[in-house]
């Protein structure tokens, strides 16, 4: 929401206008753009949350904290490029999801 509000109170400043006036295809290109700054900015996060849903119990658990996910996935999975795998997809599905979102 805060990617949203920036780019439509930036628009209705910039523009003079109020933001009742924007135009819907806009609310909508607004909306795609910030649906992919919150995956962006939260992705990371979002990998060890689903490690650790999928992580197993007792003697076959292989994180113990979300520290200790974070920093095996950084030693096992390539440092920082681990906690990117498989943003594509999510990017593609995040526009038009947040686009429609944001225009009912």
């Amino acid at each position: 929401f805060l990617t949203f509000e920036y780019l439509m109170n930036r628009h209705a400043r910039v523009n003079s206008t109020p933001r009742s006036s924007i135009s819907a295809p806009l609310i909508a290109l607004y909306g795609g753009i910030a649906g992919e700054a919150l995956w962006l900015a939260s992705y990371p996060f979002d990998v060890v949350k689903s490690k650790m849903q999928s992580d197993g119990f007792g003697t076959e658990m292989r994180y113990g904290s979300m520290r200790a996910c974070f920093r095996q996935v950084w030693r096992e999975e390539g440092g920082a490029r681990g906690f990117w795998k498989g943003v594509g997809p999510t990017l593609v599905r995040a526009w038009p999801v947040s686009a429609g979102t944001f225009i009912v």
